[in-house]
């Protein structure tokens, strides 16, 4: 009985780190005047680590909001082992953390600055070390908005991302064909558009599995983003899909275009919240009502572009 009361400690000490909250991370508050890229630079991370570390819908900060902000490490001359259990890190991730540009490395020199990496991540925001900007779309493919800006994006020579719903796959093939002959990006946005969380693990492995069948079996591209319906889902969903190979994909700029605003409106949220490494949030599908995404599109594209902006596709804007 003691042995196994013993077991139970050692365990608890040397692996309760690795199932928490991301390791060496510090509360910030922010100041009048503070911007992502001055926090970044003070704390010497980047943009994209804290708006995804935060979950962060919005480039736009208020005095008084909390932010988490990731610290780094420095070695002290610890061997790899002992670093991985402190900062709840596996060794490989480690490594990669602290050398991003050697490939099968496993050393770390004593006063090397290690980045931690964030668990679980979902990703609001790419690389912000270039002027691009991702366009993305939820919900489609159909036959009337669907059409419409793909023409829009041929015409501007943009490249784009699709979140697509599996059952709208399947009954319009010909334009998932063409949204991807047309060197756009797919995503996976499941089959029938469901709230996650409402689903046990085995119902949605099938439900994104299914979809992931259908993109594949229609293109010939077996997809590796993921965007969860309504941006809702559970932490360890994330983990659930992450271990599956799925990057789950938010964005930074939310357009509300569903929601029935203006035109106007959606530029200028996006307008509002460009900054290098943004993803744009959009549909290409409307049941109904008011919908203006096809008259905003081509002045979003023309007033980013006139500010140098590069519009790029997910897998680019992430650097893959």
């Amino acid at each position: 009985m003691l042995k196994k009361v013993t077991g139970l400690i050692v365990f608890i000490l040397v692996f309760l780190p690795i199932f928490g909250k991301p390791a060496m991370a510090v509360t910030y508050t922010v100041q009048p005047g503070d911007t992502l890229s001055k926090i970044s630079d003070k704390y010497g991370t980047s943009v994209d680590k804290v708006v995804n570390l935060n979950k962060l819908l919005s480039t736009i900060l208020e005095p008084g909001q909390q932010l988490e902000v990731p610290k780094t490490y420095i070695s002290k001359g610890e061997t790899l082992y002992n670093i991985s259990i402190k900062l709840g890190v596996s060794i490989p991730e480690l490594t990669r953390a602290a050398n991003p540009k050697i490939k099968n490395t496993h050393w770390i020199y004593p006063g090397q600055i290690i980045n931690v990496p964030i668990k679980n991540e979902m990703i609001y925001m790419g690389n912000p070390s270039k002027k691009r900007i991702a366009l993305t779309f939820d919900d489609g493919p159909e036959d009337i908005y669907t059409p419409q800006i793909l023409d829009i994006l041929r015409q501007k020579s943009v490249k784009a991302t699709f979140f697509v719903v599996g059952k709208q796959a399947r009954e319009y093939p010909e334009l998932l064909k063409q949204i991807y002959r047309e060197g756009h990006a797919i995503g996976n946005h499941t089959w029938d558009h469901q709230h996650l969380p409402d689903l046990t693990n085995q119902q949605l492995i099938e439900n994104v599995q299914f979809t992931t069948a259908e993109i594949e079996k229609i293109t010939g591209l077996k997809t590796d983003l993921f965007r969860p319906p309504y941006g809702e889902i559970q932490d360890q969903q994330v983990a659930l899909l992450n271990n599956r190979g799925y990057r789950s994909i938010m964005w930074t700029a939310d357009t509300m275009d569903w929601s029935g605003v203006s035109a106007e409106d959606i530029q200028s949220r996006v307008k509002k919240n460009a900054s290098p490494g943004v993803i744009v949030l959009q549909h290409n599908y409307h049941a109904s009502g008011k919908f203006e995404t096809v008259k905003a599109l081509p002045q979003i594209i023309d007033q980013l572009r006139a500010q140098g902006y590069e519009f790029v596709t997910v897998p680019t804007l992430l650097g893959k």
